[in-house]
C-alpha cells in the first residue's frame, strides 16, 4: 500500500524537477540573446528552417478565408447584375414610353397642320377606347354631340380615310372603320379621274367593280370622290397594291391597301358633312399623306 504513495511523491518531484531546469534553460537563453548574436543567428535558421511548416499551416486558413472573398465577390457580381438588369428594363421602357409620346405628338401636329391647311371646319379628336379585339372595325372618340359630332362624319388621320361616325354620345363617339363588310365609299383613281366604289372587308378593302376599258396601275391612288354628303373629294382611301385585267372578265382583278394607320392612331380628324356642298380635301394634301405612308 505504501509503495504507490511513493511512486506518487517521485513523479511529483520530477515534474518540478523538470520545470524548474527549463526555466533557468529559458533564462539562460534570454540572457545569451540579449548579450550574444550567435544565439539571433540560430533562432534566424531555425526560423528559415520552420518556414515551410508555418507556410503550410496557413495553407487552410487561407483558402477558406480566399474561397470567402471569392463567394462575396460572385454575391456582390450578382446583385450588380441583377440591379444593372433592372435599371436597363427601366431604362428600355422609359425610351419606348418616350417614342410612343413622340409619335403620338407627331401625329396631333400633323392632324393639326392638315385642319388648318385644308379642313378648317374639322375637329381633332382622341381615340380613347378600342375593342378587345385587336383586328376590331370599331373604336370610340372623346368627341359627342356636345363637340357638334353627328352620326355620318367622315374620320380620318394624318394620311388618309379612317372610317365614318355610326354612334354619337354627349361626350364620346363610336367610329366604324372603312374595313368594316358594311361600308361603301365612293372613290376614284387620282391619276386618270375614273369613278369607281370601294368596299370593306372584313379587316381589308375590295375594289370589284372597276371597269376593265379603264387604266389602273400598280401604286395608283384612290381618293374619295365626293360624289356623295359624307366624305370630302379627294381624301386619301387606298393604294392600288395589285391589278390585273384580261380573261374574259368585264373588272380588274385588283387589290388595295388601306392608307391611314387604321389600329395605330392616337388622334383623329372629324370631317363634318356637307350637304348640298362638297368639303374638298386638296390634292396637295393627298399627295403628301400619299407620300408620308408610303416612307412609313
Amino acid at each position: 500500500m505504501a509503495e504507490p504513495s511513493l511512486n506518487f511523491v517521485h513523479n511529483g518531484l520530477r515534474s518540478t524537477s523538470k520545470l524548474v531546469v527549463l526555466s533557468l534553460v529559458a533564462v539562460a537563453l534570454l540572457l545569451l540573446d540579449n548579450r550574444y548574436d550567435v544565439v539571433k543567428i540560430s533562432r534566424n535558421y531555425i526560423g528559415t528552417a520552420l518556414y515551410p511548416l508555418q507556410w503550410l499551416a496557413l495553407q487552410p486558413v487561407n483558402a477558406v478565408s480566399n474561397g470567402m472573398v471569392f463567394i462575396e465577390s460572385q454575391q456582390n457580381l450578382s446583385n450588380e447584375n441583377k440591379m444593372l438588369k433592372t435599371q436597363n428594363a427601366q431604362l428600355k421602357l422609359q425610351i419606348s414610353q418616350m417614342e410612343v409620346q413622340l409619335k403620338s405628338v407627331v401625329s396631333l401636329d400633323h392632324l393639326t397642320q392638315l385642319q388648318k391647311a385644308a379642313l378648317p371646319q374639322a375637329q381633332v379628336a382622341q381615340i380613347i377606347s378600342n375593342d378587345s379585339n385587336p383586328l376590331a372595325d370599331r373604336f370610340v372618340i372623346d368627341k359627342g354631340s356636345h363637340h357638334q359630332i353627328r352620326q355620318g362624319d367622315a374620320v380620318s388621320d394624318e394620311h388618309g380615310l379612317v372610317g365614318q361616325i355610326t354612334s354619337v354620345q354627349p361626350l364620346s363617339s363610336e367610329v366604324t372603320l372603312i374595313t368594316s363588310s358594311n361600308t361603301v365609299i365612293p372613290a376614284m383613281v387620282m391619276r386618270t379621274g375614273v369613278r369607281t366604289l370601294v368596299y370593306g372587308r372584313s379587316g381589308s378593302l375590295d375594289l370589284r367593280y372597276f371597269p376593265a376599258n379603264a387604266s389602273l396601275l400598280r401604286n395608283d391612288l384612290l381618293v374619295t370622290s365626293g360624289m356623295d354628303s359624307i366624305y370630302p373629294a379627294g381624301i386619301p382611301i387606298a393604294i392600288v397594291k395589285q391589278a390585273q385585267s384580261g380573261n374574259g372578265s368585264p373588272y380588274y382583278r385588283a387589290q388595295v391597301e388601306p392608307i391611314a394607320q387604321l389600329h395605330n392612331s392616337n388622334f383623329v380628324l372629324v370631317i363634318p358633312q356637307k350637304h348640298g356642298q362638297t368639303a374638298h380635301y386638296s390634292a396637295d394634301v393627298a399627295v403628301t399623306n400619299r407620300s408620308s405612308a408610303n416612307h412609313e
